[in-house]
Formats: C-alpha cells, sequence, structure tokens
C-alpha cells in the first residue's frame, strides 16, 4: 500500500511539474510594432505617419485612398523595412527575471502600381492603384528565469528553478486593388479593397513556441521537467475595405478622413504540447503528449483616422493625424464557439473575468520641407527634401493586476502609453525617380504590466526602431 501511495504521489508531482504553471498565457497575439493600422512608405514615415490628410504619392492606397487622385503620373513604388525591437524585463523581489531581450526583421514593406486614367469619367478624373502591403508584423521573441520558494501541504519548503523561452514569428498582409475619384476640384473619394491570402511574398501565417525548463526541490526529492507548446495559424484568409475622403475647403488646407473596416478571417489552427519529468532518486520518467487541430475565426477591429494639412507654401507642409482603433473585439473564435481575446486570451463570453478594453488612441504630428529653388523655371537634377515628426501611441492592455484576483476583477482596460519620434530625407532624381529613407523611434516605458501573469510588480521598457527605404519610379 506505501508503494502504492509513493508512485500516486510521483504521479500527482509529475503533472503538475510536466503542466508548469506558466506565466505566459496561451492565446494572445504580440504584435510587433504599433497596432494602429497606418499605411507604409518612408516619406510618410519621416512624417511620423502624420500623412491621411497628405497621401499625394503611390502609397496613397495605404493611408488614404482618396489622395490618389493627386497623381498625374503612372507611378511604381517598393518599400523595404528593418524593424528591431528591444525590451527590458523586470520585477519585484526577482533580480534573476532582469533581462534583456530583442528582435529583428528584414521585409519587403509595400509594392504598388499606380495609373491615373488617361480620360476622365463623365467628367471626374480617376485613378486605379494595385498594392502589396505588409499590415502587421508578429516577430518577437524573449527570454527569461524564475525562482519561487513556496511552502507544500506537508510542510515542506518547495523550491522551483525555471527557465522560459517564448518565440513568435509571422505576419499579416493584403493585396490590395484600390481606385480614386475626383468628385469635384475640392473633393475625392477612394476605396482600396484589401485581400487577405497567402502570397509569394507572405504566408500569411503565424506561430508561436514557449519552451520551459525547470528544477523543482521538494524536501530530499528532485525533479526535472521539460515543456514545450507550439500554436500555428496557417493560411489566413479574409476581406475588408478602406474608405477615403480628401477635402480642401479652403487654398492650402487639406482634411482627410481614412475608416478601415472590422472584419473576420478564417485560419487553419493546431497546437501540441509536449512535457515530460523525471525523479532523480527514484528514476522514474513521465511523457506527455497532446495535439489539436481546428479550423478557427479571427476577428480584427476597425480603425477610424482624421487628418489636416496645412501648407503656408511650396515649400513647407505640416500634418497632424488622430486615429481610434476598437479592440474590444479583438478575439479568436474556436471551432466550439468559444470567444478568446488575442489582447490577454481571456474568454470574452464569460462576464465575471473579460475584460472591457478602451479604445486606443494615436496623435502624430508631421512636417515636410521641400528645398524648392527661388526661381520657378529653374531646372534641378536634384531635389532635396527634409521631413521629422513625433507622436503619441497607445497598444491595447487588460489593466490586470498581477497576482490573485476575485471573480469581477475583470482590469480597467487602459491602454499602455508610447512615445516616438520620427526623422527621414527625400531626393528627387531628374523628376523620374524618387528616393526617400526614414527612421522612426517609439518608447514605452513601464509597460505591459499584465503580459507576464503571476509575478507581483512585473513591468518592461521597449524600444521598437524602424527603418525604411522607398523607391518610386514615375513613368
Amino acid at each position: 500500500m506505501s508503494s502504492l501511495n509513493k508512485n500516486l504521489q510521483f504521479m500527482l508531482l509529475a503533472l503538475l511539474l510536466s503542466w508548469l504553471p506558466d506565466p505566459l498565457c496561451a492565446g494572445e497575439l504580440e504584435i510587433s510594432s504599433s497596432p494602429s493600422p497606418v499605411g507604409s512608405g518612408a516619406r510618410a514615415a519621416g512624417m511620423a505617419n502624420a500623412f491621411v490628410a497628405v497621401a499625394d504619392d503611390a502609397t496613397a492606397a495605404s493611408w488614404n485612398p482618396a489622395g490618389l487622385v493627386h497623381l498625374e503620373r503612372p507611378e511604381i513604388s517598393v518599400v523595404g523595412s528593418y524593424s528591431y525591437l528591444m525590451e527590458w524585463f523586470n520585477a519585484d523581489y526577482h533580480e534573476e527575471f532582469e533581462t534583456r531581450n530583442h528582435t529583428d526583421k528584414l521585409d519587403l514593406n509595400y509594392l504598388s502600381f499606380a495609373y491615373p486614367m488617361p480620360f476622365s469619367v463623365y467628367g471626374h478624373n480617376v485613378c486605379l492603384s494595385l498594392n502589396y502591403q505588409k499590415k502587421y508584423d508578429f516577430n518577437r521573441s524573449f527570454h527569461f528565469d524564475l525562482d519561487q520558494a513556496t511552502a507544500s501541504d506537508s510542510g515542506l519548503v518547495q523550491n522551483d528553478f525555471q527557465h522560459y523561452a517564448f518565440a513568435q514569428r509571422g505576419g499579416l498582409s493584403a493585396i490590395t486593388p484600390a481606385i480614386a475619384l475626383e468628385l469635384s476640384r475640392r473633393l475625392s473619394i477612394g476605396a482600396s479593397f484589401n485581400i487577405w491570402h497567402p502570397t509569394f511574398f507572405s504566408e500569411n501565417s503565424w506561430e508561436q513556441v514557449t519552451k520551459t525548463r525547470s528544477l523543482r526541490l521538494l524536501g530530499s526529492s528532485v525533479y526535472l521537467g521539460r515543456m514545450r507548446y507550439e500554436e500555428h495559424y496557417e493560411s489566413f484568409t479574409g476581406q475588408n475595405m478602406t474608405l477615403g475622403l480628401l477635402w480642401n475647403p479652403v487654398e492650402r488646407w487639406s482634411v482627410g478622413m481614412r475608416y478601415d473596416t472590422a472584419f473576420t478571417g478564417k485560419t487553419d489552427y493546431s497546437s501540441s504540447t509536449i512535457s515530460g519529468t523525471f525523479s532523480v532518486l527514484s528514476g522514474k520518467f513521465v511523457f506527455n503528449n497532446t495535439n489539436n487541430r481546428e479550423q478557427r475565426l479571427v476577428h480584427l477591429p476597425d480603425s477610424l483616422a482624421f487628418g489636416i494639412a496645412w501648407r503656408p507654401n511650396d515649400r513647407l507642409t505640416l500634418s497632424m493625424d488622430v486615429t481610434r482603433t476598437d479592440w474590444n473585439d479583438f478575439h479568436v473564435k474556436t471551432e466550439g464557439g468559444k470567444r478568446l481575446s488575442l489582447v490577454d486570451s481571456s474568454n470574452l463570453d464569460n462576464p465575471w473575468t473579460r475584460p472591457r478594453f478602451k479604445p486606443t488612441y494615436t496623435a502624430r504630428l508631421g512636417a515636410e520641407y521641400v528645398f524648392v529653388p527661388q526661381e520657378p523655371e529653374e531646372k534641378l537634377d536634384h531635389l532635396w527634401s527634409l521631413r521629422t515628426g513625433f507622436f503619441w501611441d497607445e497598444e491595447p492592455a487588460s489593466g490586470k493586476t498581477s497576482g490573485f484576483r476575485l471573480p469581477g476583477q475583470n482590469g480597467s482596460g487602459k491602454p499602455d502609453t508610447f512615445y516616438g519620434c520620427a526623422l527621414g530625407v527625400g531626393l528627387l532624381l531628374r523628376q523620374r525617380i524618387n528616393i526617400d529613407a526614414a527612421c522612426q523611434v517609439r518608447y514605452g516605458p513601464d509597460v505591459n504590466r499584465d503580459f507576464i501573469r503571476g509575478i507581483d510588480g512585473f513591468k518592461e521598457d521597449v524600444v521598437q526602431i524602424r527603418f525604411l527605404l522607398s523607391t518610386v519610379i514615375y513613368f
């Protein structure tokens, strides 16, 4: 009987250890850059993405498709990007937890062909374009150690030494045909039709891999444990629209509006868990392997942006944008009908535990100065421009505190605040080729307090750096 009890105790401990109380909640989707669905291009990036009321180049389909009517010649544009994410973790009472992590990614950000129609439609100018755009980047990785000591039911002190490693790879992109129509000399409208589908440039998929190693000391017993948990979302497909309006109420002023519709996409989902526990004293080993495969629905939120731009002269442009995004219904729906938040993995169908996420807002200020020659008739082989800007950005968060929470303590839903600046330069060669470069720096101090659950006082500092290089060729 005593031998049976010992085996039963070992099996219970093995089950607990193979589960490993994981502070990383599966099911969240980590967006590496600003989650606001902003557009593409180094010129706009140099102006801190305050481009909704400007939108007068080939990237307009991603910012405000109504701006495509500004184009006078066919254009081809290519945009490349390099992103670098740095994170500093720390937590109260856990010096071993303090780590520095980084992730980088080189990618094709945008590719487009825009064609102003050579004839009018019922007296109105029309422009068409076909675009590829990378909408969301999900690449992120980090690791940390966690040491904990607790008292077991038997009165013995239990010491756990754990190492966690997390990696997320992938992203979402869309093929986007767009059209713009000039209703009058001062008013134009446009629409972009975003077709989210795997392409040669992007698989439209993402994966998450969490690995843990642990050493547990319980009295004279020593247990070693390992776990690997994977989630794969493959071949995401869906459709939505970006609607735009551009209005020039008075000379040298423009007002822009952009609306991204919410939509639901389909994806093939699979997950697997492999875990094992080894007792050093008894030499016994317990192994566990589970798998799941199903089709899931992913719901992405709508977004609304307003912009205003002022051109006091032909050289200077000042612009400002404000964007609102509703993340309350950013979720995945399982094949069984359960809705899980992609912000904090909470069950949205449970009113006792689900948070009410407040909308996020982004405010952006940008400026562009073109070194136009003093004499209008002067012809130059090259033309320089300089850009800069600042922005205040938010990311969705639950606002939940770490540690134990009573039912109904769902969190405030208050977003995390980020700040950023941008600098860019442009060069137009012989009126045929335009080259733009930009750098953005985005900083979030003491953010993501609800990211690692169960650890009191967790917080992190985040720095995101993006470099963009654009080339536009005019025909």
